[in-house]
């Protein structure tokens, strides 16, 4: 009985040292989990910290590629209007040039109808000035003819 009475002392002596010596053990396991968590932790809150200025500059370049389309989006805008006009314009000046090219082409018919006028006068021209010519020849030797009847009188 003193024997088992030693034998319990001992088991309850060495039982907590047991447990101590296993508790160190987890406690230094755990110590360990812990760091590597807390070193898991701080890496990811860097990468954290990276993504998050990297969103932060996304951000920034989705803001102004967006101010730049609405930029851009308001000279297309102005650009379609100044089109509108631009054509607008086109199509009144051609009219106007359809009505010159008429209005000249009714002149060139015109010029030749003239042409032919002035070619058909000259030429009756001529033909007057042909008989002209003639008259007044037929005129000088009339009044040749006149001049020397009258000194045939007086003399």
């Amino acid at each position: 009985m003193k024997q088992m009475l030693i034998l319990m002392c001992v088991i309850t002596l060495g039982f907590p040292f047991t447990l101590t010596s296993c508790c160190r053990v987890e406690m230094t396991s755990l110590k360990t989990a812990l760091q590597n968590t807390e070193s898991e932790r701080d890496g990811l809150k860097a990468r954290l910290d990276t993504v998050t200025r990297t969103r932060d500059q996304l951000q920034d370049q989705v803001n102004e590629l967006t101010s730049s389309r609405e930029q851009s989006q308001e000279q297309v805008d102005e650009l379609t209007k100044r089109l509108v006009k631009l054509t607008s314009s086109r199509d009144q000046l051609q009219e106007q040039v359809d009505e010159l090219t008429q209005s000249r082409d009714a002149a060139v018919i015109d010029a030749r109808k003239a042409q032919e006028r002035i070619d058909t006068l000259a030429a009756q021209l001529q033909a007057e000035t042909g008989k002209v010519g003639e008259l007044q020849g037929q005129l000088k030797q009339i009044q040749a003819d006149i001049a020397e009847l009258q000194k045939k009188l007086n003399l």
